[in-house]
């Protein structure tokens, strides 16, 4: 199915209508194109001013990722960030274990 029927075949549902012209086509893609621009995201050096913050409510039990989705977001498409936010993830459970064993 190609994209043309799919935007067919969901105004059909609202509305019958006959074949759907290029323009609307063109005019359904620039409001996706749009609304992906619009999409809130946060850079690495962004991220990296918050991770400390991230990790504390990781190793607080707290649910990090629904507090700071955007967060989550980036480290799941970012390998140099992720992994930054492991190391530290590590770092901080260790000390914290030594500070509780000792």
């Amino acid at each position: 199915m190609n994209l043309r029927d799919l935007i067919q075949k969901v105004r059909n549902r609202i509305s019958p209508q006959e074949q759907l012209s290029n323009e609307t086509v063109l005019g359904f893609l620039r409001v996706l194109e749009n609304e992906t621009v619009d999409h809130e995201e946060i850079t690495c050096d962004e991220l990296y001013e918050k991770l400390d913050l991230y990790v504390d409510l990781e190793v607080d039990k707290k649910d990090a990722a629904r507090i700071m989705p955007l967060m989550r977001e980036h480290l799941d498409v970012c390998p140099e960030c992720c992994e930054e936010y492991e190391t530290l993830l590590r770092v901080v459970e260790i000390t914290e274990q030594k500070q509780n064993d000792g």
